[in-house]
This record gives C-alpha cells, structure tokens and sequence, in this order.
C-alpha cells in the first residue's frame, strides 16, 4: 500500500502489522516487504543505521508496498527532519515525556500553517528533489507521514489524556519494555500491576478514537495485541525472525535423523 492509503487505514481503525529493521540492508528489507507486511520502523535509536543508509532502505521497502517508518534516535527536531528529507513515510519518536514535548514533536513532523517548526527544504529525495513542483511538494507532504509518538516512561502515563487529544497524531506506540523499566520492573511484563496499568492505558488512548501501537514478540502475542483493539503491531525484529527460522529448520533436520 503507498502511505495514503496506509494513513487511511488507521483512521478506519484497520489493523496494520510490521516488523523492525536492524539488519541495515536493502535485500533484507526487500525480502521481509515479499512476505507482505504492512510496514517496517528502520530503528536509529536501538539500531545500527546510519543516516546515510536510509535511502536505499526507503526505496527497498517501497518497491515491495511496505510503507517505511523510522524511529528516530531521539526527539530532536533536526532528527526527525534529516528521515523525512531522506523519504520516510512514517515517524515515530522515542520517549515523549509530556504533551508538550509531544505537541513539539507533532509540530517538527508538519509544514505550517499553524505548526511552523518543521525547516523548509523542497530540493531532497522526498521531493525527488524537483526543482519545478516546490508547491505541490509543501503541499502534499503532510497527507503523507503517519505521525507515532511513543510512550515509555511513568511520568507521561500521568499526561495521557492531554498527548491523546493533540492535532495530528496518528499512533500512539506504548513502549512496554521501557515503560516496565521506568516502573522498575525490568522488562516484567507479566507483572499483574503492569498488566492492568497496560490495560488501562489502551482503554484510554483508543477512548480518544487514537490507534495504539504496541510490540509483539510471537505470533500468539501479536493476536493477543489485535485482541485488545490495538491497531499498529510491530511484529519481532528482523535479526530475531532469522535466527528463530534457522533454530526451528536444525530442530526439524535433527528431528529426520
């Protein structure tokens, strides 16, 4: 799907489910885009990307309908327009601690005219960089970018309500494993506090008419997530898929013997 269509989806509360890259290479991607996932979040912030290997990555999940979505390293403004200039289709910004930070983040993903942080540069590969369409790339540009602020730390539970209720915001992605963290639970995430502050927090979000976003480590993980009604999952990470697969086709091989 191109990233109209992909925006439009979660507007109709339709379901979406992607994956993590941190294999930077185009093959790769290319390959994961074949076995028709909806998108793939390139990781700057965990990962080992470079700014420099984006394009190439953009344009591998492209040509096979994957809708590429980048986690910035942080939510610096200069972050968020260097992957955007580059061509994502998707920006998602860790730990936003507060609705202010949020609005922050919301408005360096946007041109005006009532956001006016995000900088002007009409001659990048978003644009294919020509020089003749300048308008109608401004113009255009924000139907295109799905906006994902991620929530990860105690503190911005406490702003929920004020980060949901923000113009422009596409998905809200809680961040269960530094969310247990910053409650001290190191990655519990079978703790029955953390479970029902979980829940609580996707009543709320999606009681806003936001699609929440979520990780999920298995297959039985994911459809408990879409249980829930959460509607952006990304689905294990690259690396992981591929070590999974070979352990499973030794244990089968072994099992002929």
């Amino acid at each position: 799907m191109d990233a109209r269509e992909f925006k439009a989806r979660l507007k109709r509360r339709e379901p979406v489910i992607g994956t993590w890259s941190h294999l930077p290479d185009p093959t790769v991607v290319e390959i994961i885009g074949a076995a028709g996932l909806d998108f793939i979040v390139f990781d700057l912030e965990h990962g080992p990307h470079s700014f420099g290997d984006l394009p190439a990555l953009y344009l591998a999940a492209e040509s096979q309908g994957m809708v590429p979505v980048t986690r910035v390293p942080g939510p610096d403004n200069s972050n968020i327009l260097r992957c955007l200039d580059s061509g994502t289709k998707g920006v998602m910004v860790p730990h936003v601690e507060d609705a202010a930070a949020a609005a922050r983040a919301l408005e360096s993903m946007v041109y005006g005219p009532t956001a006016r942080n995000r900088g002007v540069a009409t001659l990048t590969r978003a644009s294919l960089f020509d020089g003749r369409n300048e308008r109608a790339h401004l113009d255009g540009q924000n139907a295109l970018i799905t906006s994902i602020l991620m929530v990860e730390d105690s503190g911005a539970l406490e702003d929920l309500d004020a980060i949901c209720a923000l113009p422009g915001l596409d998905v809200l992605f809680i961040g269960i494993y530094d969310l247990s963290q910053s409650l001290g639970l190191r990655g519990n995430l079978d703790d029955p506090g953390f479970q029902r502050l979980f829940a609580d927090a996707v009543r709320r979000i999606t009681g806003h008419g936001v699609t929440v976003g979520c990780y999920a480590a298995t297959p039985v993980a994911a459809r408990r997530l879409l249980d829930l009604g959460i509607g952006f999952v990304t689905l294990c990470v690259d690396g992981a898929m591929l070590r999974r697969s070979y352990e499973q086709a030794l244990a089968e091989l072994k099992g002929l013997t």
